[in-house]
């Protein structure tokens, strides 16, 4: 744990990202979410907390990984024109957003591999260019606690067609409490730092899962000298996130993970 004060622009960015969500599911949109749309509510809350509009950027063509684009970024006030700007080195955060759905929880399948690949990719962009990157993850307040925390006390059953929630602990919890499939990954508490190491020869129930996948998914730009090892070291901190005290009245929940790589062995 730290004794550092929460930033406010994290906490009001899942604040209004969490807000929105539930809005979204009140007006009966909530099956035409995507992870895109959450770029606006968040766009919006960075905006509202001084950051200039024209500094941000959303579906930012990413400057290492060929073919890829990053959530959004936002540039230094020195950069007047961002939509054009070619040097990264003005670049100062770096956002990836994911929903969390059942499929989310499901191990060495696409959901978990998409999440794998956010996180890595902001590693390997922190170890390789020192940028500040970021992740949040954002979802339907049953969804974030059981499939992404995995605090799961709550059973989805299907009854008739229709799915029914059948309460199975009743035991009063306070605090954000992970045993699932994220639980190495990152810490659920303000300040909770997680160091993971992955490798190329770690596989699951697939051969085409985890760093091999990624790295043989992911080409790396010809103007840079940096190479993919056989393993990195990635550590989370957690810089915001709705207590759970507060989410068992929401119908949303989210949270925010500072993504550092650290250089392991070869």
């Amino acid at each position: 744990m730290t004794n550092k004060a929460p930033d406010e622009i994290f906490n009001a960015m899942v604040d209004a990202v969490s807000y929105w969500l539930g809005y979204q599911f009140k007006i009966g949109r909530e099956q035409l979410l995507h992870e895109a749309s959450l770029r606006y509510p968040i766009a919006d809350t960075i905006t509202a907390k001084g950051i200039a509009i024209n500094r941000i950027v959303l579906e930012k063509l990413h400057p290492v990984f060929l073919s890829k684009k990053i959530d959004l970024v936002i540039y230094a006030e020195s950069v007047k024109e961002p939509e054009a700007e070619k040097d990264d080195s003005n670049l100062k955060q770096v956002y990836e957003f994911k929903l969390a759905k059942q499929k989310t929880n499901e191990e060495f399948e696409i959901e978990h591999q998409r999440v794998f690949d956010d996180v890595v990719r902001l590693a390997y962009y922190n170890l390789w260019f020192k940028k500040e990157c970021y992740f949040l993850m954002c979802g339907d307040y049953i969804d974030f606690k059981n499939y992404f925390v995995g605090q799961v006390d709550l059973v989805i059953q299907s009854v008739r067609g229709k799915n029914v929630i059948k309460q199975t602990n009743t035991k009063e919890e306070s605090e954000w409490n992970s045993n699932g499939l994220y639980k190495d990954w990152f810490g659920f508490s303000f300040g909770e730092k997680k160091e993971k190491e992955f490798k190329t020869d770690e596989v699951g129930s697939k051969n085409d899962w985890g760093l091999k996948h990624f790295q043989d998914n992911y080409e790396i730009r010809k103007e840079y000298k940096e190479k993919f090892n056989d393993s990195i070291k990635i550590q989370t901190e957690c810089v915001a996130i709705i207590p759970l005290s507060i989410a068992k009245a929401r119908t949303h929940a989210a949270g925010i993970w500072k993504i550092e790589g650290i250089e392991s062995s070869k």
